[in-house]
């Protein structure tokens, strides 16, 4: 009951300081979400992260990965295994799930959605050899429903497609972000950073001349990617941003309870209170 009560007591303070940074314009963090796999992440964004050594998460469609091929366009049109491969190990990307064929989940019955849910961590895992626990839901699209099958299929994290400020403890299966559109000006795209500690951008495709309404130019990019380097704000993935806010919980409980400075009890503190049950999650 004390360590029920003590976790309350923590997020019973500001939300907004579960993720934010320390004062000061160069601690802020960007998380670069990249949605579909498109090939042209390989070709214009990963060799600039590279250069900066910043990185990203990537939301893959299972079954493009595999094929090199999709409804969106012929072979070559998205990455495949060896490019992904050089991604994780060159600059550490994170790999998330965007279903195996990217379908509106909502529309599913249970057991197909739960399949498409499940089915593409199992894939990626052991294509990858690497845990993923952030899914991204294809258009956007989710409900209640779609959550607790996220959840059941044992990822952390869930990133939709809406505006609003990052809290984990309120709603980590509904994270938001800031879309990079073609009519979206790299002004207001630095605008969001200045103004926010966490800024979670969402990119689709990036390439030299935008026709599509997912598509951003690769100038804008590099000026957007030059300005975040020359300020020394950080990227992170999205796993590496849950994390922190678990240590960082941690950390609380731990100075509100005198612990001993070596015992990190992350593990059994969270085994002994189903957070999951007590969080109340906002409708669609």
């Amino acid at each position: 009951m004390r360590i029920f009560l003590l976790i309350l007591c923590v997020f019973a303070m500001n939300p907004d300081s579960l993720v934010a940074s320390e004062p000061g314009f160069s601690s802020h963090k960007v998380v670069l979400t990249i949605d579909d796999g498109y090939r042209s992440i390989y070709d214009y964004v990963y060799p600039l992260l590279k250069r900066h050594k910043m990185t990203a998460t990537l939301g893959l469609i299972v079954n493009y990965i595999k094929a090199n091929k999709g409804g969106y366009g012929g072979p070559g049109t998205f990455l495949n295994y060896q490019q992904v491969q050089e991604m994780i190990d060159s600059i550490g990307i994170e790999i998330a799930s965007h279903t195996l064929s990217h379908p509106w989940l909502t529309r599913l019955d249970s057991a197909t959605a739960w399949h498409e849910i499940y089915q593409s961590k199992v894939v990626l895992e052991s294509l990858f050899g690497v845990p993923v626990i952030t899914f991204v839901y294809p258009y956007g699209d989710m409900d209640s429903r779609v959550i607790r099958l996220v959840r059941r299929a044992g990822y952390k994290i869930g990133r939709a497609v809406r505006s609003g400020a990052v809290n984990f403890w309120v709603d980590p299966y509904r994270v938001p972000e800031f879309e990079l559109r073609r009519e979206t000006g790299l002004s207001a795209v630095i605008e969001h950073i200045r103004h926010n500690p966490v800024t979670v951008l969402l990119v689709h495709r990036i390439v030299q001349k935008p026709a599509y309404f997912t598509e951003w130019p690769v100038d804008s990019f590099n000026a957007l990617i030059e300005w975040m380097a020359e300020n020394g704000i950080q990227t992170v993935t999205l796993a590496e941003l849950y994390y922190d806010w678990r240590r960082d919980v941690v950390a609380r409980l731990m100075k509100e309870r005198d612990i001993s400075e070596g015992v990190y009890p992350a593990e059994s503190l969270f085994k002994q209170v189903d957070i999951d049950n007590t969080r109340t999650f906002n409708p669609r």
